[in-house]
């Protein structure tokens, strides 16, 4: 806690004391880390999405009984448009309810994910009506309109984009690539567009994120996301050259400065220097003098300092 306050919250009071002041005790910053967790990312951030959600609810299900009621009395069939709008807020309450389920499972669960099921629930309507009336007939509109509210938010909006392109003959959209944060070992593309959900879109934007707070708010082990950080900061120097250097257990910063240690030692590890040789001649196509030169960028560089330290 003291290495990440003196790291990311410079300029910080704990106890009337500048962060970094000798008199500040371990407790000190246990307790500041304490309130700040509970400032940054406390309960009282469900209270209202929950509410909302729970309000919602409330009234989409009294609206359901009723429907159902006309239904059963002969005031109105499956068919009309009530239908419809009970069978899409029909299956938007069910992709809710899975990915409830699912996000429980994974202990992966923030209030943000809960402002999406009232968003969700809301352009249930409007989507299914939308939809249904462009692509099917009258007779299939609502088992449609159901089947479309299950699908997740994510998928009704390429669903939309699709047709709308078509309709108004824009063409289809540009076929989505790798996302930059696939180069690294440990990011795959779910992990990559966990990241891009949280405003991290290329490599040297998570090269340099509070590790901290991005493990909080992805949900990923803190180890993960050190882990994720390290690779980040090599491949910033190096690009995908990075890659090279795997095969020599090199995989990110903190591998780097533990190499360039060996390397710089009053001894230097002969192991150690071979390895650069061939590093530098055989995989990078460069000259041992000018790798020698990025690894100390990289194993000096205040991140990786850090990295090092909360490892150790």
């Amino acid at each position: 806690m003291k290495l990440y306050y003196q790291q990311f919250r410079v300029g910080a009071t704990i106890s009337n004391k500048s962060v970094g002041d000798p008199s500040l005790t371990d407790s000190d910053y246990a307790g500041a880390f304490q309130r700040d967790f509970d400032k940054w990312y406390g309960r009282r951030y469900y209270i209202f999405p929950v509410l909302g959600l729970a309000v919602l609810t409330a009234i989409c299900g009294w609206w359901g009984c009723v429907i159902l009621w006309d239904w059963t009395s002969g005031l109105n069939t499956p068919e009309s448009m009530q239908g419809l709008v009970g069978a899409a807020l029909a299956g938007a309450f069910v992709w809710v309810i899975s990915d409830e389920i699912d996000r429980l499972r994974r202990r992966d669960f923030t209030s943000f994910d809960v402002y999406y099921y009232i968003f969700r629930i809301l352009i249930s309507i409007p989507f299914g009506w939308a939809l249904t009336r462009l692509v099917v007939t009258p007779q299939v509109g609502i088992p449609v309109a159901f089947f479309l509210g299950a699908f997740p938010t994510s998928t009704l909006f390429t669903i939309a984009r699709r047709l709308a392109n078509q309709q108004l003959k824009l063409g289809e959209d540009a076929v989505a690539g790798k996302l930059e944060l696939e180069s690294l070992q440990s990011v795959g593309k779910d992990a990559a567009e966990r990241f891009r959900d949280e405003g991290i879109f290329t490599i040297t934007q998570l090269a340099y994120v509070d590790p901290l707070d991005l493990t909080i708010r992805t949900n990923f082990d803190f180890n993960y996301v050190v882990d994720c950080v390290s690779q980040a900061l090599l491949w910033i120097y190096l690009g995908d050259k990075g890659k090279d250097l795997q095969p020599f257990s090199l995989r990110g910063a903190q591998e780097v400065a533990y190499f360039y240690a060996c390397l710089t030692d009053s001894t230097p590890d002969p192991n150690a220097v071979a390895a650069l040789q061939e590093m530098a001649s055989t995989k990078l196509s460069m000259s041992k003098e000018s790798l020698q030169c990025t690894l100390e960028q990289v194993a000096k560089d205040p991140y990786t300092v850090f990295l090092c330290k909360i490892w150790a």
